[in-house]
């Protein structure tokens, strides 16, 4: 190779390796990855420049958005991915179905306020808490999940470790806190006071979701103290959303319509000697 032809294959080479390097510091993943195969489609079309960086612009877009609602869903800890898509409606009709495609819309977020699903075990209610958060995490809204059991362990293991002021500001800046099954477990004073603390300071600040299978007359029987748990409640049903989940159970219906699918299908009898033997 010449020494021109090899200053033109370096002048070819070059504008693509810094363009790499500037999108990679740009933090432009989606340009580095699709500029050329753009850049081709847009040359077939006889797009413009400012069409073609349009196009470019868009695709980063979506696919940063993705990422970063990814990111958002990993960050809050569901126990499992909901969504409404996969709600028996049907199968709970005291649930204000309206009410919960209402709150989907996530603009009770924006505005600071609670929600509380109540209903016995097994009506739904963590279903419909995982698909509100997961439609928050999609809207753009930071989401914390947890059970109220584990958060109270979480809390005191903090205090003991002298980290609690961390775990409480942390608490503080996600837009929606889901604590799911309040009630299941009754907490120690120290437990109490610190689970109240977690919602007086998210109280007009932040928006928390609590589902519970007592109705309100019964949380005393957790939190130990009828101060406290007026006080909690003062602040909890204050713009709140309730959702009442009264019907049977979601997941023993389920079994119970499996287990009448298997008594209804037909048996097959034993053939007889005489059919054994017409087959050999």
């Amino acid at each position: 190779m010449s020494a021109s032809q090899e200053s033109t294959s370096q002048t070819i080479v070059a504008p693509q390796v810094l363009l790499g390097n500037h999108l990679k510091a740009l933090k432009l993943p989606t340009f580095a990855r699709e500029y050329e195969k753009v850049a081709l489609e847009s040359a077939q079309d006889r797009a413009d420049y400012p069409r073609y960086l349009l196009r470019l612009c868009e695709l980063e877009r979506i696919d940063r958005e993705r990422r970063n609602v990814e990111r958002r869903i990993r960050l809050a800890r569901f126990t499992q991915i909901k969504s409404l898509d996969t709600f028996d409606f049907a199968a709970q009709p005291s649930l204000n179905k309206p009410l919960v495609l209402e709150l989907a819309r996530c603009e009770w977020i924006e505005k600071r306020q609670n929600c509380i699903a109540l209903g016995p075990s097994g009506t739904g209610k963590t279903h419909v808490a995982l698909a509100l958060g997961l439609a928050a995490c999609q809207k753009g809204f930071s989401v914390a999940f947890t059970s109220a059991a584990a958060l109270v362990h979480e809390l005191m293991e903090a205090r003991d470790e002298r980290r609690l002021r961390a775990l409480q500001k942390h608490l503080n800046t996600v837009k929606l806190l889901i604590v799911d099954e309040l009630g299941y477990v009754p907490f120690t004073a120290v437990g109490s006071e610190l689970l109240f603390e977690v919602f007086s300071q998210r109280y007009e600040r932040g928006a928390t979701l609590v589902t519970s299978n007592l109705p309100f007359d019964e949380w005393t029987s957790v939190f130990g103290s009828e101060r406290l748990t007026g006080a909690l409640l003062d602040r909890l049903t204050h713009h709140v959303h309730i959702l009442e989940m009264n019907g049977d159970s979601y997941r023993l219906a389920t079994a119970r319509k499996a287990q009448r699918r298997n008594a209804d299908e037909p048996s097959v009898s034993p053939r007889t000697k005489g059919e054994a033997d017409a087959d050999i």
